[in-house]
């Protein structure tokens, strides 16, 4: 708290600095000149700002993880019900649909290796609450990723393809023919390969089959 204080103080005195300063630059001729203690004051403001920033950030890293270690100690330290299992991953999937609608992960991530391609996909276990550090919790983690991948392949759910998808960083269209030859007009794309419909992903750069659940082929696996 006192970091972000101080950070506040700082951002509000870069602020007033700059207004000040903008309006000597675009001002008439009557208007007061930029005093030289002004940009002093930037120039000293700045590198404390950037500091302060870091500091911040750091202390947010270390609260994470401070919270990680405190769930782990305080509750599921038995072996785990099913219920239990399923609750934590109806809450992963919850989570990740919110991302999904955000725009911050496309429709049809299909595995935990796929989320960790766009982001941190550990978070979603620490936001659930679960365990983490020991043995018994390395096996509870294991499961719910199991249980959160074969909902994210449930036959139904649905998956990015032309027309479709939204995701800005997904191109699902082609100029070319499977043989190479150029296409009058774009067209849906598909795999080269195998012909299941497919997309290039630029965030990734790589080519994916739209269908999280299709197998993987001669050019388009998933990792």
């Amino acid at each position: 708290m006192a970091t972000e204080a101080d950070l506040a103080t700082s951002v509000d005195a870069i602020s007033g600095h700059l207004s000040q300063i903008r309006r000597a630059v675009t001002g008439g001729p009557s208007t007061s000149y930029v005093t030289r203690h002004r940009l002093v004051a930037l120039q000293q403001l700045g590198p404390r700002c950037d500091g302060l920033t870091a500091q911040w950030a750091s202390q947010i890293t270390h609260l994470r993880a401070v919270v990680r270690i405190w769930l782990a100690h305080q509750s599921h330290q038995g072996a785990p019900s099913d219920s239990t299992i399923k609750d934590f991953a109806t809450g992963i999937i919850i989570l990740i649909d919110n991302d999904i609608s955000e725009g911050v992960l496309p429709l049809g991530v299909g595995s935990f290796s796929d989320l960790h391609s766009y982001l941190d996909a550990n978070d979603y276990l620490y936001a659930e609450g679960v365990p983490y550090g020991t043995e018994a919790a390395s096996e509870i983690t294991v499961a719910v990723q199991d249980l959160v991948e074969a909902r994210l392949r449930t036959p139904g759910r649905p998956f990015c393809t032309y027309g479709a998808c939204t995701f800005a960083d997904h191109d699902h269209t082609t100029l070319h023919s499977p043989d190479g030859a150029d296409l009058p007009a774009i067209q849906p794309m598909h795999c080269q390969h195998c012909g299941r419909p497919a997309h290039y992903d630029s965030r990734l750069d790589d080519y994916r089959h739209d269908d999280p659940a299709a197998p993987d082929c001669f050019l388009i696996h998933r990792a």
